[in-house]
């Protein structure tokens, strides 16, 4: 039996090949010597068939997410509540003291698929006092208007 050095990958095909030839009674041994590939690799394949009925099974591309659903809320509802804050910002306020739920680019990533990207809202100038006291003396001047009055205007 020869051993491949490294990791080895079974095509879709081996792997359909090795399943009808245990089920055919063939030995792990005779299937390792066939496909030059170690007994252990074979164990380890026909452990995962087994738990997959059968099925090729499908790879895992990427990790498992750091957050749960209700995490995710409450980055976006912290987020929407104070559009202001930055995402380690957001991070403080979701995550309990001394264990961080996960990074300040996951919390962005997250509100993104939420639809909320990286813009801050714009600040509006404050109102002075001059306009302030000249809006009020408008809205006492128009209190008592009656509803065909407003409808002249535009």
């Amino acid at each position: 039996m020869t051993k491949n050095e490294g990791k080895v990958n079974l095509t879709t095909n081996q792997r359909f090949a090795i399943a009808r030839g245990r089920e055919q009674g063939r030995v792990l041994r005779q299937l390792a010597e066939q496909f030059k590939v170690d007994r252990s690799t074979f164990g380890k394949f026909l452990k995962h068939w087994r738990a997959q009925n059968g099925q090729p099974g499908k790879r895992r591309h990427s990790r498992a997410p750091v957050t749960n659903h209700q995490t995710d809320r409450n980055i976006v509802r912290a987020s929407r509540s104070n559009p202001r804050l930055s995402a380690p910002q957001v991070l403080d306020q979701v995550s309990p003291r001394g264990s961080p739920v996960a990074s300040g680019r996951t919390i962005r990533q997250r509100l993104n698929d939420a639809g909320m990207f990286g813009k801050r809202p714009v600040k509006k100038p404050y109102i002075s006092d001059r306009n302030r006291a000249a809006r009020v003396a408008w809205a006492r001047a128009h209190l008592n208007w009656t509803q065909s009055q407003w409808e002249r205007v535009l």
